[in-house]
């Protein structure tokens, strides 16, 4: 997401998969559990989604370089440890939201999809070289687009998420006196030292910090009544809410949303336009909409992709 000194989408720390339904009894910051590591072969857990009804469009599939066109295949590069994103599904492979909107992308292209795994710093120097594209959750940002071109997808921001029925009363963004569970070496830490910043200057009781090694024990605090409150990035809460099983749900307004971009070179402005006719594509047809439903992330939807939104 946003960068810094350090690489981080938003994180420092590359978010888990995450998986709830085991058991609630996690320690803060105690090592993750497989369940944590990978999400694996639990029911639903990586919907099935039908992309057979999305067809090549030859406009757009013109526009893609001839070299890209005679390999037949789209190479993406991305860090596979970032669900629901991206990451290793229980065969091995990667799977996720940018997985599928990749092959949505493929097969309006008439182009093959193959995604090979990356560390997240070294993503943007390989584009054009080692990689035609990057999906991997970057957010557009001014200086990324002064090193490449970006094709905006999806809107992700700061979410909240409670055990269902909020009985804590938790009304964002005040988290007064709240248990607050989150990633530790996020930029989570940064919204809960300046929240209980505030509070304290205003006199009230500071926020009680509860910080986790992964998200889905982060997750699994909030559901269980550990915590009051999980916060994250949307897509990782939306995500923890759809699996669960009715748990926990949504509360207040996603916050300091930004959007998502595809990665290209900036000497390939013709595949840039051809994935942003793509994307469009998936979004006037639907398919997008079904793609991020599935996941639990349709408010993550934008209505017009671009080349480079400033």
């Amino acid at each position: 997401m946003f960068p810094s000194s350090r690489p981080r989408r938003r994180t420092l720390l590359r978010a888990l998969p995450l998986a709830l339904g085991a058991a609630i009894t996690v320690p803060a910051l105690g090592g993750c559990t497989h369940a944590s590591e990978r999400l694996d072969a639990e029911t639903d857990a990586i919907p099935t989604i039908d992309l057979s009804g999305i067809t090549k469009q030859n406009d757009l599939a013109d526009l893609v370089p001839k070299d890209v066109r005679d390999r037949g295949t789209l190479v993406n590069g991305a860090a596979l440890n970032y669900a629901p994103g991206e990451f290793v599904g229980s065969d091995g492979g990667a799977v996720g939201i940018d997985m599928d909107i990749l092959s949505g992308i493929g097969k309006v292209l008439g182009l093959g999809t193959r995604t090979e795994s990356a560390v997240f710093a070294q993503i943007i120097p390989s584009i054009g070289s080692k990689y035609d594209v990057g999906i991997s959750s970057f957010t557009i940002d001014p200086d990324r687009l002064k090193q490449v071109s970006m094709v905006s997808y999806f809107s992700a921001g700061m979410s909240y998420a409670v055990k269902k029925g909020n009985p804590y009363d938790i009304d964002p963004p005040d988290l007064c006196g709240a248990r607050v569970a989150h990633q530790v070496g996020t930029y989570m830490d940064d919204v809960v030292a300046e929240r209980d910043a505030a509070c304290r200057k205003d006199g009230g009781q500071g926020v009680i910090d509860q910080p986790y090694v992964g998200n889905a024990d982060a997750a699994t605090a909030a559901a269980g009544g550990k915590a009051d409150v999980l916060i994250g990035d949307s897509p990782v809460v939306a995500y923890a809410i759809e699996k669960s099983r009715g748990t926990l749900e949504q509360v207040g307004d996603i916050e300091d949303a930004a959007l998502y971009g595809i990665v290209v070179a900036k000497d390939q402005p013709e595949l840039a336009e051809a994935i942003r006719g793509a994307v469009q594509h998936l979004i006037d047809t639907g398919a997008m909409h079904d793609i991020l439903d599935a996941w639990g992330n349709a408010a993550g939807m934008i209505k017009t992709s671009e080349v480079d939104p400033q």
